[in-house]
């Protein structure tokens, strides 16, 4: 029964199921053209000039994320306007959108900002330092020094870490994950949580309602609660008589969170469940990482997860009880970031945008999805003319068959430009990882999709300098040491009906 929910509460059904309804309609409208098709293709003609108006009225799309949609709209009348309401807009229920902006300003104004950060990062590197005054500016996230950084080049190393410090907590446990699966990596971490929660410790639990719909009962959260764990559910699927309702299902929350103690904090790419420790094989070998931090930054993920808690439970938190004390001497700077699909920002395309403009040397990038828009294209293709060294390592075996047709559409202008495409053999690369110059990296949970950068609650972290950044340049060129490298000799030799398929798949790039 789950498998049969999955797949009928699934993007590719529903999109299924609307373009059999264009067909549908095509062919009723020419069985009855001479009694209601004028009528009928008049209202058509009504709705998707409404729904275009609307589209090109909103000032705050990126104009190839706008374009598509337009192209979809005009295409397929009616059933392209259900598509976009379901799946482009960025808009919220008016009540909703009001509630989420009150506690991003609240949370903005708890954050404390060191001035002098900046300042000493503007003299070891001006480029650099603008990245971290962008996000300061846009992302309310302060830099950070005296942080202990560890990096985790699998989910194996991860869990082993993350075991040991939830162990250890006296105070807090806080988790904000997209994903939770039964299993092993998942109950032997609620094993602890439930030990915690005897002993006295705060255990909050946040997961997102569509990420995890098919992984775990729909009353989850009251079964977490009745062990004592304070749980809840971000955007719940459920149905509704009011369409407002359904228009946050279009926004998730994609973060990867743990908090503990308010000293320990742990994100990357992973969620929770057994294939991202490998436990349970699927698309061959699963590459992911995370990583962990203690000292001040770590007050940033605690303020992230504050912010969602507030959301989902109503509470408004006391930021500056959760203020951490750790210290750590550190050799760079750490600024953990978030990003919100409710403001007019893309932070999380604009730092990864600023890493590849500002690349002297190389650019290398891991990333599960390659659905791009014409900037980050531009980008990439404008940075390999200039002589930078631009890697982009995507999986070799994929999880979604047509997202992955979709990521090698992008090939030809790619490479034609000069990027270096590789497809990581061993399986299913998930983590998301920029690297450059020797000097900067960031980690997190943006995919290079449009539903990441234009519609998900995502988080990253930014690294300027320190030892983690050569960590994940270590692990970037070791990966790519295991992949086949793509060439255009390949690209050209694609059988036409794929080639089909990618164009007609690159027509719904917004849709993945």
């Amino acid at each position: 029964m789950r498998k049969l929910n999955k797949i009928l509460l699934s993007r590719s059904f529903l999109f299924a199921i609307l373009a059999l309804l264009q067909v549908a309609t095509f062919f009723v409208l020419v069985w009855q053209f001479t009694r209601i098709g004028p009528y009928t293709y008049a209202m058509m003609i009504i709705i998707s000039v409404l729904v275009l108006v609307f589209v090109l009225e909103k000032d705050d799309l990126n104009p190839s994320y706008k374009l598509m949609w337009i192209l979809v709209t005009v295409l397929l009348p009616i059933t392209g306007a259900a598509m976009y309401i379901l799946w482009g807009d960025r808009k919220m229920p008016e009540k909703t959108g009001k509630k989420f902006k009150e506690i991003e300003q609240h949370a903005a104004e708890a954050m404390i900002t060191d001035l002098t950060l900046f300042e000493v990062l503007e003299k070891a590197d001006p480029t650099l330092c603008r990245q971290a005054e962008y996000l300061g500016r846009t992302a309310a996230a302060p830099v950070y020094c005296d942080t202990d950084c560890t990096y985790f080049s699998s989910g194996e190393l991860f869990f082993v870490s993350f075991l040991d410090e939830i162990k250890k907590a006296k105070h807090s446990i806080f988790m904000e994950y997209f994903i939770i699966e039964k299993g092993r990596m998942w109950d032997e971490t609620l094993e602890v949580l439930k030990k915690k929660v005897a002993q006295g410790v705060d255990v909050r639990v946040i997961y997102d309602g569509f990420g995890s719909l098919f992984t775990l009962p729909l009353d989850y959260a009251e079964e977490l609660r009745s062990y004592g764990v304070k749980a809840y559910v971000f955007n719940r699927f459920a149905l509704s008589y009011h369409i407002s309702n359904y228009i946050l299902l279009n926004h998730r929350d994609h973060r990867k969170i743990c908090v503990v103690d308010n000293e320990v904090g742990f994100t990357g790419g992973l969620n929770f469940a057994d294939e991202y420790i490998n436990e349970k094989p699927r698309f061959g070998y699963w590459k992911d990482t995370a990583f962990m931090i203690k000292g001040p930054a770590v007050y940033s993920l605690t303020a992230t997860f504050l912010k969602m808690w507030s959301f989902v439970s109503g509470d408004v938190p006391d930021y500056a009880s959760h203020l951490p004390t750790t210290r750590a001497a550190t050799d760079g700077f750490v600024q953990p970031y978030s990003d919100t699909p409710l403001d007019d920002e893309n932070i999380a395309e604009s730092a990864y945008l600023n890493i590849i403009n500002r690349a002297q040397q190389y650019v290398f990038i891991t990333t599960p999805y390659l659905v791009i828009d014409y900037e980050l294209q531009a980008a990439l293709a404008l940075a390999a003319k200039s002589g930078v060294d631009v890697r982009i390592l995507v999986p070799g075996i994929p999880d979604k068959p047509y997202v992955y047709l979709l990521t090698q559409s992008y090939y030809r202008q790619l490479l034609r430009a000069g990027v270096r495409i590789y497809e990581y053999t061993p399986g299913f690369i998930h983590s998301k990882m920029y690297v450059s110059d020797d000097n900067v990296a960031v980690v997190g949970s943006a995919n290079m999709d449009f539903r990441s950068l234009y519609l998900h609650f995502e988080n990253c972290c930014a690294f300027y300098g320190g030892a983690i950044v050569e960590d994940v340049k270590t692990d970037v060129t070791d990966c790519i040491a295991q992949s086949r490298e793509v060439t255009l000799e390949d690209v050209d030799s694609t059988p036409w009906y794929k080639r089909t398929l990618q164009i007609f798949f690159r027509f719904f790039a917004p849709l993945m």
